[in-house]
């Protein structure tokens, strides 16, 4: 029997995109990463996953890359991020630019094409997700993914588009139900839709969290609880009430 395990999703983040309601905001609005950053100490959290979209586009400053990475780690969990398809790991990358912040935060960036694992020993878990260079029908975020490791828990993130019926089927980063069901994950971690959404399917548990910027200023995350069964709680992120200047 495995150890429980506490683990915080969230998705498309957007820091760039919003400025916080009232005056007191940093040029850049840090109010969802400080929100994050307060829901994983309130909720115990072990680990915090970011399915894409931790930023709204390249033309960040690397002082706002790197003020980012440091909030979502602040906490003093392990940290586990793919880019989505506002932050693509192209090659005008912020993620290359600023790859000595993720370093120095500490934070893991699953970063390659072909998709990459991630071992956490002392959690048990093993992560899997694919980097995005393009969102386009041609890029699949599930595709091969490695089979099931044969001890602890398996996290698989990806973000993109969940397919609901043929007419989907002209959408950039496709996601299938048979996709989901076919990585054997304890919690396939989903990203790109900004409301809740179930797609678990043939017994994986699978959930879009929703967004943490929300509106006006609030949004959810999902806390996902890995032991014998996979349990997934919707929570409510807050930005602070004086803002983050």
């Amino acid at each position: 029997m495995n150890h429980m395990v506490r683990m915080l999703h969230t998705s498309d983040v957007h820091i760039g995109h919003v400025k916080g309601p009232g005056e007191h905001h940093a040029d850049v609005c840090q109010c969802p990463a400080l929100g994050l950053a307060a829901a994983v100490l309130e909720h115990q959290a072990d680990v915090l996953m970011i399915s894409g979209d931790l930023f709204d586009h390249a033309r960040l400053s690397d002082i706002t890359v790197g003020a980012t990475l440091e909030i979502v780690a602040s906490p003093g969990v392990p940290v586990v991020i793919i880019p989505g398809n506002h932050d693509v790991h192209d090659t005008k990358s912020l993620w290359e630019r600023c790859r000595s912040d993720v370093q120095r935060t500490g934070v893991h960036l699953l970063d390659r094409l072909e998709g990459s694992s991630l071992v956490l020993e002392s959690k048990g878990m093993t992560f899997w997700g694919r980097a995005m260079a393009d969102h386009e029908p041609g890029y699949r975020p599930l595709r091969e993914v490695p089979a099931r490791p044969n001890e602890g828990y398996y996290v698989v993130a990806a973000h993109g588009h969940l397919n609901l019926s043929k007419e989907d089927a002209h959408r950039s980063s496709p996601i299938t139900y048979e996709e989901i069901s076919a990585t054997e994950a304890d919690y396939v971690a989903l990203g790109h839709w900004h409301v809740p959404t179930d797609a678990s399917h043939g017994g994986v548990t699978a959930w879009y969290p929703g967004a943490p910027m929300g509106s006006p200023g609030h949004g959810t995350a999902a806390l996902v609880t890995l032991e014998d069964e996979t349990k997934v709680e919707h929570v409510s992120i807050t930005g602070p009430t004086r803002g983050c200047d």
